[in-house]
């Protein structure tokens, strides 16, 4: 739900300074912790799973640029300069929840990438697109500071991991993943987190007002997020690996409870419609 920071009266950054510091603070950092999660062993090192990881983390902050520079604020718009911050700072939003995913039950370095486990790449994928996609939208519409920015793309990104969280407590969906190695598992996972990301950054775009109007905005627009949380907890009883179903066909038990999720997350976004500050 924001926008701009308090920029002064100085020059706007000319794109050769742009694009150095994009380089300096945006793509280097993103290079660094990519090489720090594939540091594992060279014997069948995942090149498939490096590709994919490093095509979600440079393919997010490309959303987020192509967000900025269309629907931020009209001074971010405008103005280079900002672009680079908010791209540098959602940068290092994404390598933040990156190191938090562990806590969650699954990590790319570990699990991913050292184990080799398709499933968990799947659904850690998903969780990554998810908080930039939360990030993203929180730098939506007009507003009179970048603080402003980080409590919006905070409440986004909070509340999708405390939805991963209780699902995790519910229904136990890490170990599916990262013990049983069920690809099914990663990827209806993955479509949750998604799906609930679309629902969560929906609700916190659109210009700023206050603190409070922002946490309403957010309770009333992201509360269908509750209800995907529940149907996903259902979905992990009923689907998940068992001694009958020990290796759960995906397209059936993971695919389609994916779609289901993101059609569900397609339907609300449309009902909303346009967030306020929609630039005409």
């Amino acid at each position: 739900m924001v926008m701009f920071g308090d920029s002064g009266d100085s020059d706007s950054m000319g794109w050769g300074g742009a694009v150095f510091l994009g380089i300096l603070f945006v793509v280097i950092p993103q290079v660094r912790m990519i090489q720090y999660v594939c540091r594992v062993s060279r014997l069948r090192f995942p090149v498939a799973h490096v590709l994919a990881l490093a095509g979600t983390v440079f393919g997010g902050l490309l959303l987020l640029v192509c967000a900025l520079l269309f629907y931020g604020a009209k001074e971010v718009r405008t103005d280079i300069g900002p672009v680079v911050f908010l791209t540098g700072l959602g940068g290092a939003w994404s390598i933040t929840a990156v190191m938090l995913f562990p806590w969650l039950g699954l990590s790319i370095r570990d699990d991913a990438m050292e184990r080799r486990n398709p499933a968990a790449l799947l659904a850690l994928l998903g969780a990554l697109l998810a908080v930039q996609l939360t990030f993203a939208a929180g730098n939506l519409g007009e507003g009179p500071s970048y603080w402003n920015n980080v409590f919006s793309a905070a409440l986004g990104t909070g509340g999708l991991l405390c939805l991963w969280f209780m699902l995790e407590l519910g229904g136990r969906v890490s170990a599916s993943i990262a013990e049983e190695r069920d690809v099914a598992s990663g990827v209806t996972l993955g479509g949750f987190l998604v799906a609930s990301g679309l629902i969560l950054a929906r609700a916190v775009a659109g210009d700023w007002h206050s603190a409070s109007a922002t946490l309403h905005d957010f309770l009333r627009d992201g509360r269908p997020a509750a209800g995907l949380w529940l149907l996903a907890l259902v979905m992990e009883w009923l689907l998940r690996p068992s001694r009958r179903r020990p290796f759960p066909f995906w397209p059936v038990s993971g695919l389609l409870p994916a779609l289901l999720y993101l059609t569900l997350a397609a339907t609300w976004l449309y009902q909303l419609g346009r967030w306020e500050g929609f630039p005409k």
